[in-house]
């Protein structure tokens, strides 16, 4: 049977007597200590390594993109807050100036047969357009379309505002409704 585990003789020394061969960048032993690197050499050693990146640094970068973060958290939570519970929604207060017998975009009421302006009618309009409820946007907004295409009709066609009824009419029954969803009840019937 053979040995799987045969040792090696061990290594005879240089028989010309030459000292081991080290690295180049390593010092050569010697009997009285270390022999410094060759002088083509010397220049790379003299130099100090670069150094290691600070932790510090990397920490506090680290802690400040945290925080950032956490305070963009904590006011976009805060818009959200008042946007939904704080601040009345814009078409809610149209429909408690409307159950108030008040002008919609708060100026004194308006006579029957006063016109609307271009301004007024846009400036109505976004009122509906900005609220957070569906329905009243809705009909809100075809409200005010109708009534800015009947203000515009020409004087010789009174008449023509007749094919808006039914969507006027459609369209103020539907905004009753949604101020009604909302707590406000607006009577347009009233003198």
């Amino acid at each position: 049977m053979t040995d799987p585990y045969q040792t090696q003789p061990p290594q005879q020394p240089d028989p010309q007597g030459a000292a081991p061969v080290h690295p180049p960048q390593q010092y050569q032993p010697t009997a009285g200590g270390y022999l410094p690197p060759p002088a083509d050499q010397q220049a790379s050693v003299d130099q100090q390594p670069p150094a290691a990146p600070a932790r510090g640094g990397r920490k506090l970068l680290i802690t400040g993109i945290v925080s950032l973060v956490a305070v963009l958290a904590v006011v976009t939570a805060g818009v959200a807050v008042y946007d939904t519970f704080i601040r009345e929604d814009s078409g809610v207060a149209v429909c408690k100036a409307m159950r108030d017998g008040k002008d919609i975009l708060g100026d004194e009421q308006r006579s029957g047969d006063d016109e609307m302006t271009e301004a007024e009618y846009r400036e109505a309009r976004e009122l509906f357009e900005d609220s957070r409820h569906e329905d009243i946007r809705e009909h809100g907004t075809a409200l005010m379309d109708i009534a800015w295409q009947v203000s515009n009709l020409p004087e010789d066609q009174g008449m023509g505002a007749l094919a808006f009824l039914g969507a006027m009419g459609t369209h103020i029954s539907g905004l009753q409704t949604a101020c009604a969803d909302q707590g406000v009840i607006v009577d347009l019937n009233r003198d």
